[in-house]
C-alpha cells in the first residue's frame, strides 16, 4: 500500500513539473547535441570544390499495387564508385513519380557500405522495419539486384545485419548466400 502511494505522489509531482513547463513560453531551449544518426538512403549533397561525374540509372520501384517492378531513370552525381553505390542505394527509396511508383525501401538505414573485388557489401541496421510479406520481400531484393547489377564492376551483393551475415531480411527469402548478377530476372 505505501508502494502505490508513493508511486502515485512520483506521478503527480511528474505532471506538476510538465504543467510548471508549459507556462514557461519565453524560456529559449537548452541546445542539445545531436548524435550522428546511421546512414539512411537519403541522397547527400555532392561536394562543391569537386568534379563529379554524372550518370543516367535505372532505379526499380514497384507499382502501387505491388505487383510488378517498374524502371525509372534518374541522374547521379558522384566522385567515387563508392559514392555512385551509395546513391543508387539512396534512390530505391526515392521515386521521382511518386504517384506511379511505390519505394520498396523505405527508410532503410545501413551502417556501412563497401566495395572489394567485384563484391558490394551493405552492412545494414537490424533496426529497420520492413512489412512487405513475401512476394514484397522477393520484389524488394529484385530491385536492388537491378539496379546495382547495371554497374558491370558489380558482380554481388552482400548483405549484412549490424555486421553479421542477414539469413534474410523479412523472414521469408534466404540471403545466406551473396546475390549474384545470373539471379537477375531480365
Amino acid at each position: 500500500m505505501n508502494y502505490r502511494r508513493r508511486l502515485i505522489g512520483l506521478g503527480l509531482f511528474a505532471l506538476l513539473l510538465l504543467a510548471a513547463g508549459c507556462g514557461q513560453q519565453n524560456a529559449a531551449p537548452a541546445p542539445v547535441p545531436e548524435p550522428a544518426p546511421p546512414q539512411t538512403g537519403a541522397p547527400a549533397e555532392p561536394p562543391s570544390n569537386s568534379s563529379l561525374t554524372k550518370q543516367t540509372i535505372s532505379v526499380f520501384y514497384s507499382d502501387n499495387d505491388l505487383l510488378a517492378l517498374q524502371e525509372e531513370k534518374q541522374e547521379i552525381a558522384f566522385a567515387d564508385d563508392l559514392e555512385k553505390y551509395k546513391k543508387a542505394v539512396a534512390l530505391l527509396e526515392a521515386p521521382q513519380e511518386k504517384e506511379k511508383h511505390f519505394p520498396l525501401w523505405v527508410d532503410f538505414k545501413y551502417h556501412s557500405l563497401t566495395f572489394e573485388e567485384g563484391k558490394l557489401t551493405i552492412d545494414a541496421d537490424s533496426h529497420n522495419v520492413y512489412n512487405l510479406g513475401s512476394s514484397g520481400e522477393v520484389m524488394a531484393l529484385d530491385a536492388l539486384k537491378k539496379t546495382l547489377f547495371q554497374f558491370p564492376e558489380v558482380k554481388s551483393i552482400v548483405i549484412l545485419e549490424d555486421g553479421k551475415p542477414a539469413e534474410s531480411l523479412m523472414g521469408h527469402v534466404d540471403i545466406v548466400e551473396p546475390l549474384t548478377r545470373d539471379e537477375v530476372a531480365q
